[in-house]
């Protein structure tokens, strides 16, 4: 299936605060090396925890935005607890935190404020940063907009991906870090082919 023209993915994501982030870029450059696509480094990469993302018509960012902000001032802020490190079946290398009942329900309250801007509503385009999509995420793809909605929304601060075949059977220990945080700010981005962030749209204080 060919692209949709005039058409971005949009990221709503968490920022966390600056030393959680700081310390996420530091794990992640520790693990820089040649069997790595990628590592943070706290500017054109940076730790961000995605919330929902789909892919809208270029025409409907702005309501993207305005949707977002309705969304968020009936938020109150939550705890985002760090609970481990996971490594998916796509390669990447992530922070892990709880999926709450408040996480949760921020999750689908986004869903539900923004998927009816998304391009072609049932018939979405397939997306290669995760990509072939399993029947579980083909079906929250129509639903919603993006794959891994619902039961596969795992919340999470991507640290890096491995390359194809490139994945080691061992990981160093992380258990110094200190990655928990109160949620403050959740931002609207432009997000690339792959899912990374790369142009800030908008970003909101979440009290």
């Amino acid at each position: 299936m060919q692209k949709p023209e005039n058409s971005t993915i949009i990221n709503v994501c968490i920022i966390p605060p600056e030393d959680v982030a700081r310390q996420c870029v530091q794990i992640s450059q520790s693990l820089k090396s040649d069997n790595k696509m990628f590592v943070l480094d706290g500017k054109d990469a940076f730790a961000h925890m995605t919330v929902f993302m789909a892919r809208f018509p270029e025409s409907e960012i702005a309501n993207v935005i305005s949707a977002t902000q309705k969304v968020l001032s009936d938020i109150k802020s939550f705890s985002c607890k760090h609970t481990g490190y996971f490594l998916t079946q796509g390669r990447y290398l992530e922070v892990s935190y709880h999926k709450s009942a408040e996480f949760l329900n921020l999750h689908e309250l986004l869903i539900k404020g923004l998927k009816v801007y998304r391009i072609n509503p049932g018939d979405p385009f397939e997306e290669g940063y995760f990509a072939p999509y399993t029947p579980e995420q083909q079906k929250n793809a129509k639903e919603t907009g993006y794959d891994l909605a619902y039961n596969l929304y795992c919340p999470h601060v991507t640290l890096t991906r491995y390359k194809e075949g490139q994945v080691p059977d061992v990981f160093p220990a992380f258990n110094h870090a200190r990655l928990s945080f109160q949620l403050s700010k959740v931002a609207v981005y432009k997000a690339n082919d792959n899912g990374a962030v790369y142009e800030e749209l908008a970003k909101f204080s979440v009290g």
